[in-house]
């Protein structure tokens, strides 16, 4: 009889042991899938393109942002075709945004590339490189197509970025200003002054007057 209970109290403690190593092996999994989730979401993602300039659509801009949630350190853009810088730049400046040691989460740069030019039937072949950590000889990659044909045909009622609008309007109170200050445009005025307030005032006293006759 006591040998049958040792047998029945061993068995149960297998299946007590069984039953929790397999929650703990479910635990463990889900543990280790969040993780990953957590360091996946936690990433720098680095995307360079092309844009047209917020103040004429004629002219081109590139930009570099940093869309992930981490840092991103030793940054290498490469545009295949290479880019041409626009005549306002001239030959002899390099290309921007080549090389960037550092791009914190949400920090993008801009500046101006060219002239629109023949770049809209161009399609460039994008390789972005990057590192997690300063130190790590690992280097993130992301490569993908930018066919500058999106832009083709695209035009903007008015300007597109409200500070730009309000700059615009600040300049032509300037212009203006300046004309009337140069005294090639005059201001059409009323003037208010002492003789004006004696005619106001005589005119109040005689209507004045008037009535207390009336009375």
């Amino acid at each position: 009889m006591g040998q049958t209970i040792a047998t029945y109290g061993t068995l149960l403690a297998s299946i007590v042991t069984a039953v929790a190593t397999f929650f703990l092996w479910r635990v463990t999994g889900l543990l280790a899938s969040e993780t990953t989730r957590m360091a996946d979401a936690g990433r720098p993602q680095i995307v360079a393109n092309i844009t047209p300039n917020q103040w004429s659509v004629i002219h081109l801009d590139i930009s570099v942002e940093n869309t992930g949630n981490a840092t991103a350190f030793d940054i290498e853009v490469a545009f295949d075709p290479p880019l041409v810088n626009g005549e306002a730049r001239g030959e002899e400046v390099a290309v921007p945004f080549q090389k960037i040691s550092i791009l914190k989460p949400g920090q993008a740069l801009n500046s101006y590339l060219s002239e629109v030019g023949d770049y809209l039937e161009k399609q460039f072949a994008v390789t972005i490189s990057w590192k997690t950590h300063p130190l790590h000889q690992k280097r993130e990659t992301l490569s993908y197509t930018l066919n500058m044909a999106d832009f083709r045909g695209v035009s903007y009622l008015g300007s597109r970025d409200p500070l730009v609008q309000v700059a615009q309007e600040v300049k032509h109170l300037r212009e203006d200003w300046r004309n009337v200050a140069s005294g090639s445009r005059k201001i059409k005025t009323d003037n208010y002054d002492s003789a004006d307030r004696q005619r106001e005032r005589e005119a109040l006293e005689a209507r004045y007057r008037r009535e207390q006759d009336k009375g």
